[in-house]
């Protein structure tokens, strides 16, 4: 593969994950905080897209487990690029066991009661749809220079 296409399939991949996210934590705190637009997400719409974003977190845990472990995939329907699981390591140094801890709790919420999250999953979640963001405006001016 040439180079561009390399730097092509990382910001589809990157840029897939960052969408996948950012929809279900929109259509999340739609219902949660009661913003316009609520009634208009159906349960199992938003069903969809939390179980979704809950095997996301889920894969995470296990990409970004020390060492990882064999059965650590993101083999679901949105990949995981490494460079973003490289980017949370990085950034998570020092509490990184702490923020493994909150991923799974929030992954296990979202699956079985989503709207007793509290503003500090919420913020878990934002700032991972941010890394996520920040991840693929990365590899879009890498893929833009070339």
């Amino acid at each position: 593969m040439s180079d561009m296409s390399v730097l092509s399939h990382e910001y589809k991949t990157a840029s897939e994950l960052s969408q996948h996210i950012s929809t279900a934590l929109i259509l999340l705190k739609k219902v949660y905080y009661h913003l316009p637009g609520a009634e208009a997400v159906t349960p199992e719409q938003l069903d969809s897209h939390l179980l979704v974003l809950a095997d996301m977190l889920t894969a995470l845990v296990g990409l970004l487990t020390v060492p990882r472990p064999q059965n650590a995939t993101s083999a679901h329907a949105v990949s995981i690029p490494e460079a973003l699981v490289v980017r949370l390591q990085t950034e998570r140094r020092g509490e990184l066991l702490y923020y493994l801890d909150d991923l799974a709790r929030v992954a296990d919420r979202l699956r079985e009661k989503p709207l007793q999250l509290g503003d500090a999953d919420l913020t878990l979640l934002d700032q991972l749809a941010t890394a996520a963001d920040a991840e693929a405006s990365s590899v879009y001016r890498r893929l833009m220079r070339k």
